[in-house]
């Protein structure tokens, strides 16, 4: 039985109001491949993924750390306080919609809920066997944690109240992703059932098994896409002797049970797996030949190298380019679309993905002209006043973009529920605008004179729904 601890993560939440270090570094404007070295050496870097106001969250496995990078390229490391033992692992991290952030520490002895802006959080103890494996939070922002070590599980974490689990109900290995739709599916975790992957209940406590087909390769990535109930990525696991290979990628019908499969080549290896905002699936491939992939729902798609840079985890920065981790030089790696159309490695031999058309190149996902951003949403200090029926909200454009625009929407935190009607705005690169939202009817009978709101902005791509950048704030009618 697992048990949770509400103690203050002392060292760790010290730490998060006042960083380890902070390191900028400098990068051409408008570069295409821009390097951001890690402080600590050797840190091990894992997972990276997106938080709601643009900043980007880290692994450091070997430093027992977390890191965060700002679009701006600006790296902050924080501690994580005491260890099991000296050589203990970060395991990974994960962010919640409310900008909370997640991480499965201590070798998987330990998770914490890290409020990054006002250095608070929880550390909850999930005991010493099974380990913590893979973590990965809900819309509704309860915490899903895989739990493996002779016994196998899921452990469900709502805020504020206690947890447990139980053994084999049903048995996941550390693969764990998100659906569209907010369920949670993992890699069977039975020893002759690897390759099947699981539909998690509610509960945390029951499953939907689904097999794959049976080729001595592996899931190793799960998420949600533009086809399909959950897509993934595949590869044999490679060992101290040979490179993992003989790559795939595809999606499931949890309706049907089918499968669509591409394969990528002998020399492949397809990890770390999102979707971009242009509904291409973006994934790092390791072993023979590193780089980064892409493949559409149609099967189209191709796997570039960046230099000499090997990509480890990546996730999509809220100007659209692609940042990822590279353990082996220790560095955040910056690259935008544009550079990675073609395939310009050896792939090997079975490829079944086909090759973009050479005489249309496949579009960026970022909106004309250039690799343009939506920008950030600073945070507010505060409270801010209606006046006259409108808020106003800043929008801040970073400099080393071409300029911002997108749409801007409010609603209630609480509920979702629309307040303003979505307005078109641009900003300049390197400035910073001061939007104004004029409440509907419906939003004005939701705001209460008198009583502070808390409201979520919301920054969209032109001719996108899917939210890039968001940020609560409070606000107060008259």
């Amino acid at each position: 039985m697992a048990t949770t601890s509400r103690t203050a993560l002392l060292t760790a939440l010290a730490l998060v109001a006042s960083p380890l270090l902070v390191v900028q570094a400098s990068a051409p404007a408008h570069a295409t491949v821009s390097v951001f070295p890690v402080p600590t050496s050797n840190a091990g870097l894992g997972r990276i993924v997106t938080a709601p106001d643009g900043n980007m969250w880290f692994v450091e496995e070997n430093a027992n750390k977390i890191g965060r990078i700002t679009p701006g390229g600006q790296i902050s490391e924080f501690g994580l306080g005491e260890q099991t033992t000296e050589d203990s692992r970060v395991v990974d991290v994960d962010v919640a919609p409310d900008g909370k952030v997640w991480v499965v520490y201590d070798s998987g002895w330990s998770a914490a809920r890290v409020d990054p802006a006002a250095g608070t959080g929880e550390r909850f103890e999930l005991g010493e066997f099974p380990y913590g494996g893979a973590v990965r939070v809900g819309p509704d922002g309860v915490a899903w944690i895989t739990m493996n070590f002779d016994e196998s599980g899921v452990i469900r974490i709502v805020p504020g109240q206690p947890f447990s689990w139980t053994d084999n109900a049903p048995e996941c290995n550390d693969v764990l992703g998100e659906a569209n739709d907010g369920t949670m599916w993992c890699q069977g975790g039975e020893a002759d059932a690897q390759d099947t992957i699981v539909r998690l209940g509610p509960d945390a406590n029951s499953g939907t098994t689904y097999p794959l087909p049976s080729d001595a390769t592996y899931p190793n990535a799960l998420t949600g896409g533009p086809v399909g109930s959950i897509w993934f990525t595949r590869s044999t696991s490679g060992s101290w002797l040979t490179s993992p290979r003989n790559g795939s990628i595809g999606y499931l019908d949890a309706a049907t049970g089918a499968t669509q499969i591409w394969s990528t080549g002998s020399r492949t290896a397809p990890q770390d797996l999102v979707r971009g905002p242009d509904n291409q699936m973006w994934f790092t491939n390791v072993g023979l030949s590193p780089g980064i992939g892409h493949i559409s729902a149609n099967g189209v798609g191709a796997i570039s190298s960046i230099g000499n840079y090997e990509p480890t985890s990546l996730a999509f920065g809220p100007d659209g380019a692609i940042w990822f981790t590279d353990a082996k030089n220790n560095s955040i790696v910056r690259v935008t679309t544009d550079q990675l159309q073609t395939t310009n490695i050896d792939l090997g031999d079975g490829v079944t993905m086909a090759s973009p058309p050479t005489t249309t190149p496949t579009p960026t996902p970022t909106p004309a002209p250039g690799a343009r951003s939506v920008g950030a949403l600073p945070k507010v200090k505060g409270i801010t006043k209606v006046k006259r029926g409108r808020i106003t909200v800043p929008v801040l454009c970073g400099r080393d973009v071409p300029g911002c625009s997108g749409r801007i929407g409010l609603e209630t935190a609480k509920g979702s529920k629309a307040l303003a009607k979505q307005k078109a705005y641009t900003v300049a690169a390197g400035k910073k605008a001061r939007l104004k939202l004029k409440l509907s009817k419906k939003g004005l009978r939701l705001l209460r004179p008198g009583k502070v709101h808390k409201v979520r902005v919301e920054l969209t791509a032109p001719g996108s729904r899917k939210v890039l950048v968001r940020r609560t704030i409070k606000v107060r009618r008259g």
